[in-house]
Order: C-alpha cells, then structure tokens, then sequence
C-alpha cells in the first residue's frame, strides 16, 4: 500500500469476508528503527519505575517461566507514537473500514522478550471492549521486528468475526476464547515495519517468542467515534487516553 493511499475493492471486500487485511510496508526502516528506539525507551522507563508488569504469567514447555510486557497507553508514553496513532498512513484506512469519526480505545506495546516472550491465548477485542455497535472496531497491529512464528507472530481465524464466541477468564488479567476452531488458523508473518489490520470480532492469538530476537509490536485499537462502549466499560479511562483522533464523537 503506498503513503496515503485508500484500500482497494478488493481489500475491502477480503477484510469484510475474512476480518482482517495485510498492508504493505509503509514506514521506512528510519522510522521504524526511530519507533523500535522509542519502544525501548518506554520499556526501560517502566522498568526503573518498578512497573512492567508481566501480563501473561506461564511457563514453556521446559519449564521456562514466561513474560509479555505491556505498554499500556504508548501514546502517553512516548511523542513518536502520539504521533502514530494520528498517522493519516493508518487512520485513512482505519476510516474506509468504520467511518470518518474515530476514536482511540487503546494503545499498546506488546513486548515478548527473546526465550521467554510467552503466549496470549484466542480471543476477541470485541469481548473486552463490549462497543454498541456492529462493525465499529478495528485494530491495526505493527511490528517493530520481524514477527515470524517462531517470535510470536499474529494468527487468525479467517471469518469467525460473524459473532461473538464464548471466553474464560484468566488466572492473568483477560480472557480466552472456548472452542477456537484452530483447524482454520492462519499465522501473519510481517517483516518489520508491515501492519495488519483486523476486525473487533476477528479470533486472533500469539505463540511464544522461542528465537534469539525480541518480538516488539504495537496494537493500536480504534472505534467509530459515534459509538458507545455497552455498561460503561471504558468510560472511567480518562479522556486523553481514548481521544478522538478523527472526525467528531456523538456525544
């Protein structure tokens, strides 16, 4: 996909039948080595701060313990991804898919460090965010290093995003989806600096990071402006956390 450029039809019509769409590279390896500094950064900082949480607590099948370290609000945390998260490169078809008014649900970095990088289980971003509307959610999630199999690429489940499936809670904060049909799963392997982007309702899931390289990626969750998230969830967050990063929200 070239700078600024909107989706095709037939982009369109894949990430409407299938839940998601890979773009590609969008982002010079300047930028990205800039973002991929910047993510460091952010870690470091949590670190010295005695806050990196570790957010899927497991083991492998050595028994090694395992980590997936959160970023949560990167765009509080760092200009350069303030600046992504208005990036017209992604919002522009962040808008084809949901609309002119968009907003801001989350924004975070997912790091799975080298050996250790543990898994985040099937689920829907749907089920956390609980939005009011059908079709109102999109997630582009970018790689700051090549995300392989091996590291803890993105997988899919090809259009399952039709409904809603049935989640467990976790010992760790967040759910897993029951009865994933993993016969369908679709890994996405992305070079550095390549997105993805993926419907609210669309299964997906990570391995565990078993290379020799960090697994650095960020998600970057959007919703219509002109929805509503269902029983309050998410309206204690504070404004500058969920901003409206397009168009106007309803109100």
């Amino acid at each position: 996909m070239q700078k600024n450029a909107p989706l095709t039809s037939q982009q369109i019509e894949h990430f409407k039948n299938q839940g998601y769409l890979v773009c590609e590279q969008a982002f010079s390896s300047t930028e990205i080595a800039a973002f991929a500094t910047a993510y460091d950064e952010c870690l470091d900082a949590l670190r010295t701060a005695d806050r990196l949480n570790n957010i899927r607590q497991g083991q492998l099948d050595d028994g090694t313990p395992t980590q997936v370290h959160q970023i949560r609000c990167a765009h509080l945390a760092h200009p350069l991804f303030n600046d992504l998260i208005h990036d017209p490169r992604i919002l522009d078809p962040v808008e084809i898919l949901i609309g002119p008014s968009l907003k801001l649900i989350l924004c975070q970095g997912l790091h799975k460090p080298p050996h250790t990088g543990g898994a985040i289980d099937w689920h829907q971003d749907d089920y956390y965010f609980r939005i009011d509307k059908m079709n109102a959610v999109v997630s582009c999630w970018i790689a700051f290093d090549q995300a392989t199999v091996d590291s803890g690429c993105m997988w899919v489940i090809p259009g399952a995003h039709t409904q809603l499936w049935p989640h467990e809670s976790l010992e760790s904060p967040g759910y897993r989806m029951l009865g994933a049909d993993e016969s369908k799963a679709t890994p996405l392997e992305l070079s550095a600096g390549r997105f993805m982007f993926h419907h609210g309702a669309t299964p997906h899931r990570t391995l565990a990071n078993t290379t020799d390289n960090p697994r650095r990626a960020l998600a970057i969750h959007y919703m219509d402006a002109t929805a509503h998230t269902l029983d309050g969830n998410r309206e204690a967050e504070p404004p500058e956390n969920m901003p409206i990063v397009r168009g106007a929200s309803a109100g």
